[in-house]
């Protein structure tokens, strides 16, 4: 019987290699000391045992979080990851599962089945006692990191990037940070920006309705090049790409590159450039972010990472606007 007050520790298995959405495999979960691996390649069996779930305790979460809208189309009320409590409690950012178990518990595990075929039934005897291992010390994780940040002050911290982790479950900011990326690098104009973004946003709807990778579609290399040299459906035969693909998806991809009253438009990424007054604004937030951080013995990126900082620079915002930087000061 699953108890919607209580925190669960979990862990998830799947297989994404060859497709869009995440493959689920299996569900480690510990229920008062008991852990029982569930096979949630069934849908219904994953749905009825996760759904009810509300509490999760996990280790560097982010893609058990995402498996887990995926299957119930809902949030949990509740996250404790042990990754980021490590980072607050005096271990390093990216702290994995089995550096700190080696730490905590002084117990060295074997993680050579971390990346076995999990859609394999049935399962080996080594993968379900790896299976077991990896959420087996997640209880004990949570009151040992939880005591350690009461100590050093940092709760009210924790339970802001907890909801955060959950607010962003659902926010897909995939194609937005390829932009910027590829803006910069790529050294694109404004009309080959808004080509771009609009590729971006073709190339995400297609992937999601074949459930297929996105570079299965087109790879940035092949978005740049469609870009720079596809005025006309014939030139798209020109680049290498596949016949059937051009087939099947050119006339579409030269109407979406060349539509200039796309809906995509009006959330085009403004391209980041700091101008020189900006740019002071940075130096002197990175300053202020590494003092208080090093006072508090945590990695800046904990509060905000170098990129979220520059686009706070840019839309004229400062640290005193961050939920996180307000839990600290």
């Amino acid at each position: 019987m699953i108890d919607q007050g209580a925190d669960y520790a979990i862990d998830t298995e799947f297989e994404r290699s060859r497709t869009f959405y995440l493959n689920p495999a299996l569900l480690q979960i510990n229920c008062d000391g008991l852990v029982y691996l569930v096979d949630i390649a069934i849908p219904d069996i994953a749905n009825i045992v996760m759904k009810p779930i509300q509490g999760l305790v996990l280790h560097s979460g982010s893609e058990d979080l995402e498996l887990w809208h995926q299957v119930t189309q809902q949030k949990p009320q509740r996250v404790f990851d042990t990754q980021v409590a490590a980072a607050l409690s005096g271990y390093s950012l990216h702290t994995s599962y089995l550096n700190l178990v080696n730490e905590l518990m002084g117990v060295e595990l074997d993680k050579a089945m971390s990346r076995s075929d999990w859609l394999a039934r049935p399962l080996s005897d080594a993968q379900l006692q790896y299976a077991v291992e990896d959420i087996i010390y997640l209880d004990e994780f949570k009151m040992q990191l939880t005591e350690k940040m009461n100590q050093r002050g940092l709760n009210d911290l924790f339970s802001v990037l907890m909801q955060q982790m959950i607010d962003n479950i659902d926010h897909d900011i995939h194609s937005e940070k390829l932009f910027q990326k590829m803006v910069k690098s790529e050294r694109l104009n404004h009309e080959e920006s808004k080509k771009l973004w609009l590729i971006l946003n073709w190339r995400d709807q297609l992937a999601k309705s074949r459930n297929k990778p996105r570079n299965w579609i087109l790879n940035p290399k092949q978005i740049v090049e469609v870009i720079r040299k596809v005025k006309t459906y014939s030139d798209l035969f020109h680049l290498g790409l596949h016949p059937n693909f051009v087939k099947l998806n050119g006339e579409k991809l030269i109407q979406v590159m060349f539509d200039q009253a796309n809906g995509a438009l009006q959330n085009l990424p403004a391209k980041i450039k700091l101008s020189s007054q900006q740019g002071a604004h940075l130096s002197e937030m990175k300053l202020r972010l590494s003092e208080v951080a090093a006072r508090f013995d945590i990695e800046p990126s904990v509060i905000i990472n170098v990129q979220a900082l520059k686009k706070l620079a840019f839309e004229g915002g400062d640290l005193n606007d961050l939920p996180t930087w307000q839990a600290l000061i």
